[in-house]
Protein backbone atom coordinates (compact mmCIF):
# COMPACT_ATOMS: atom_id res chain seq x y z
CA UNK A 1 0.00 0.00 0.00
CA UNK A 2 1.24 3.48 -0.87
CA UNK A 3 1.42 6.63 1.17
CA UNK A 4 -1.63 8.38 -0.31
CA UNK A 5 -5.02 6.94 -1.11
CA UNK A 6 -6.90 8.67 -3.93
CA UNK A 7 -9.14 10.34 -1.34
CA UNK A 8 -6.14 11.60 0.65
CA UNK A 9 -4.47 12.95 -2.50
CA UNK A 10 -7.73 14.66 -3.49
CA UNK A 11 -7.99 16.22 -0.03
CA UNK A 12 -4.54 17.78 -0.54
CA UNK A 13 -5.76 19.35 -3.82
CA UNK A 14 -8.98 20.72 -2.29
CA UNK A 15 -9.74 23.63 0.06
CA UNK A 16 -8.07 22.94 3.38
CA UNK A 17 -5.29 20.86 1.79
CA UNK A 18 -1.59 21.72 1.80
CA UNK A 19 -1.71 23.57 -1.53
CA UNK A 20 -2.74 27.20 -1.92
CA UNK A 21 -6.08 28.62 -3.04
CA UNK A 22 -4.83 29.16 -6.60
CA UNK A 23 -4.33 25.38 -6.85
CA UNK A 24 -7.74 24.65 -5.33
CA UNK A 25 -9.28 26.89 -8.01
CA UNK A 26 -7.83 24.66 -10.75
CA UNK A 27 -10.21 21.92 -9.52
CA UNK A 28 -7.60 19.19 -10.10
CA UNK A 29 -8.90 15.62 -9.76
CA UNK A 30 -6.72 12.75 -8.52
CA UNK A 31 -7.20 9.73 -10.80
CA UNK A 32 -4.33 7.37 -9.95
CA UNK A 33 -1.54 7.28 -7.41
CA UNK A 34 1.26 4.77 -6.97
CA UNK A 35 5.00 4.79 -6.32
CA UNK A 36 5.54 4.57 -10.09
CA UNK A 37 3.24 7.39 -11.23
CA UNK A 38 0.60 9.89 -10.25
CA UNK A 39 -2.20 10.95 -12.63
CA UNK A 40 -4.32 14.09 -12.24
CA UNK A 41 -7.02 15.66 -14.38
CA UNK A 42 -7.25 19.41 -15.02
CA UNK A 43 -10.91 19.91 -15.98
CA UNK A 44 -11.47 22.40 -18.78
CA UNK A 45 -13.17 25.62 -17.82
CA UNK A 46 -13.33 29.27 -18.87
CA UNK A 47 -11.19 30.21 -15.83
CA UNK A 48 -8.15 28.49 -17.46
CA UNK A 49 -8.83 29.31 -21.11
CA UNK A 50 -7.77 32.00 -23.53
CA UNK A 51 -10.25 33.25 -26.11
CA UNK A 52 -10.97 30.37 -28.46
CA UNK A 53 -10.84 27.83 -25.64
CA UNK A 54 -7.06 27.20 -25.54
CA UNK A 55 -5.98 26.01 -22.08
CA UNK A 56 -3.41 28.50 -20.75
CA UNK A 57 0.13 27.34 -20.15
CA UNK A 58 0.18 28.81 -16.64
CA UNK A 59 -2.54 26.38 -15.53
CA UNK A 60 -0.69 23.42 -17.02
CA UNK A 61 2.59 24.50 -15.42
CA UNK A 62 0.89 24.85 -12.02
CA UNK A 63 -0.59 21.38 -12.51
CA UNK A 64 2.84 19.94 -13.41
CA UNK A 65 4.43 21.47 -10.30
CA UNK A 66 1.60 20.24 -8.07
CA UNK A 67 1.51 16.70 -9.42
CA UNK A 68 5.29 16.38 -8.91
CA UNK A 69 4.89 17.28 -5.23
CA UNK A 70 2.41 14.41 -4.88
CA UNK A 71 4.66 12.01 -6.84
CA UNK A 72 7.71 12.86 -4.74
CA UNK A 73 5.79 12.56 -1.46
CA UNK A 74 4.37 9.22 -2.59
CA UNK A 75 7.88 7.99 -3.39
CA UNK A 76 9.21 9.25 -0.03
CA UNK A 77 6.27 7.76 1.86
CA UNK A 78 5.59 11.03 3.72
CA UNK A 79 4.32 14.54 3.13
CA UNK A 80 7.65 16.34 2.80
CA UNK A 81 8.32 20.06 2.61
CA UNK A 82 9.47 20.64 -0.97
CA UNK A 83 10.64 23.73 -2.84
CA UNK A 84 10.73 23.94 -6.62
CA UNK A 85 14.28 24.60 -7.83
CA UNK A 86 13.52 24.46 -11.54
CA UNK A 87 10.83 23.48 -13.98
CA UNK A 88 11.28 23.36 -17.73
CA UNK A 89 8.08 22.97 -19.71
CA UNK A 90 7.88 22.32 -23.43
CA UNK A 91 4.50 22.88 -25.05
CA UNK A 92 4.02 20.65 -28.09
CA UNK A 93 0.48 21.53 -29.15
CA UNK A 94 -2.61 23.23 -27.78
CA UNK A 95 -5.37 21.74 -25.69
CA UNK A 96 -8.60 23.31 -26.93
CA UNK A 97 -11.74 22.98 -24.80
CA UNK A 98 -10.51 19.66 -23.39
CA UNK A 99 -9.50 18.31 -20.02
CA UNK A 100 -5.74 17.93 -19.57
CA UNK A 101 -4.36 14.74 -18.02
CA UNK A 102 -1.02 14.93 -16.20
CA UNK A 103 1.09 11.86 -15.54
CA UNK A 104 4.05 12.36 -13.19
CA UNK A 105 6.99 10.17 -12.38
CA UNK A 106 9.51 10.85 -9.63
CA UNK A 107 12.67 9.82 -11.47
CA UNK A 108 15.21 10.18 -8.63
CA UNK A 109 14.44 11.09 -5.04
CA UNK A 110 17.36 11.71 -2.74
CA UNK A 111 17.71 13.08 0.80
CA UNK A 112 17.93 16.71 -0.31
CA UNK A 113 16.99 16.79 -4.01
CA UNK A 114 14.33 15.15 -6.18
CA UNK A 115 13.95 15.02 -9.95
CA UNK A 116 10.81 14.29 -11.91
CA UNK A 117 9.03 14.37 -15.23
CA UNK A 118 5.44 15.07 -16.18
CA UNK A 119 3.68 14.25 -19.43
CA UNK A 120 0.55 16.26 -20.26
CA UNK A 121 -2.13 14.89 -22.59
CA UNK A 122 -5.63 15.80 -23.70
CA UNK A 123 -8.23 13.41 -22.40
CA UNK A 124 -8.46 10.31 -24.59
CA UNK A 125 -5.13 10.76 -26.43
CA UNK A 126 -1.72 9.19 -25.89
CA UNK A 127 0.01 11.96 -27.86
CA UNK A 128 1.65 14.43 -25.45
CA UNK A 129 0.71 18.09 -25.59
CA UNK A 130 3.46 19.16 -23.17
CA UNK A 131 6.29 17.80 -21.07
CA UNK A 132 7.83 19.18 -17.91
CA UNK A 133 11.08 18.31 -16.18
CA UNK A 134 11.56 19.54 -12.64
CA UNK A 135 13.96 19.60 -9.72
CA UNK A 136 12.86 20.05 -6.11
CA UNK A 137 14.69 20.67 -2.86
CA UNK A 138 13.63 18.22 -0.16
CA UNK A 139 13.75 20.25 3.04
CA UNK A 140 14.26 18.71 6.49
CA UNK A 141 11.02 17.72 8.21
CA UNK A 142 9.50 20.51 10.25
CA UNK A 143 11.52 23.19 8.49
CA UNK A 144 9.73 25.72 6.33
CA UNK A 145 12.63 28.17 6.05
CA UNK A 146 13.93 29.20 2.66
CA UNK A 147 16.86 31.32 1.57
CA UNK A 148 15.07 34.60 0.96
CA UNK A 149 16.22 36.97 -1.74
CA UNK A 150 16.28 39.90 0.68
CA UNK A 151 18.38 38.11 3.32
CA UNK A 152 21.74 36.39 3.30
Amino acid sequence: MGFFTLDEAQAQLSPGGNFGPWIWELKLKAEHISAEEVRLRLPFGDHIARPGGVVVGQAMMAMADTIMVLAICEKLGRFATLATISQTTNFLRAAVQQDVIGVARAVKVGRSTAFGEVGLYVDGSSDPIAQALSTFAVLPDGVGAFNRADQR
